[in-house]
């Protein structure tokens, strides 16, 4: 299995930025004005496009999960692959490469936001060190839905 990360051009592929995330995240899919103030990434697998990340560097989340500036701070927005393509450690892949990024690019800690029903990615997570700082009431909207904020605090 040959897998690459190559750096989306978000405003040459919103399009099918917005159709990924639809297909893996449905009515909770970010709009247009989200993809745009992220970072996007591609995760390729034997050529095909089986996963995407997004984040935006220097910005954590308050209690209400409102983004605030916070130097130092690496905020996944979104970790997904194709329902299609799950269950077959990709997303373990998509997450260490999130970290080693991260840790390449000099950051101080991670944060992140999952539903609370979403026990896989929690766990997957907590494996990789991260740990809950927070449940913010009502964060998703479809269907209406806790979120549990996680940060992961990186080795110098």
């Amino acid at each position: 299995m040959r897998v690459e990360f190559l750096r989306a051009n978000v405003a040459g592929e919103l399009r099918s930025l917005m159709t990924f995330d639809k297909k893996v995240f449905g009515p909770d899919a970010f709009d247009r004005a989200m993809w745009q103030e992220m970072d996007a990434w591609w995760m390729v697998v034997d050529g095909v496009k089986a996963g995407c990340a997004a984040f935006e560097g220097d910005v954590g989340f308050d209690r209400h999960g409102e983004p605030v500036r916070e130097k130092g701070t690496l905020y996944i927005a979104t970790t997904g692959v194709l329902p299609r393509l799950q269950g077959r450690g990709l997303g373990r892949l998509m997450k260490a490469w999130q970290v080693a990024w991260a840790q390449s690019h000099k950051y101080r800690r991670i944060v992140t936001n999952h539903r609370a029903s979403n026990a896989g990615i929690i766990a997957m997570n907590k494996a990789f060190g991260f740990r809950r700082i927070g449940r913010i009431k009502g964060y998703y909207s479809a269907p209406d839905e806790d979120a549990i904020s996680m940060e992961l605090v990186l080795r110098k």
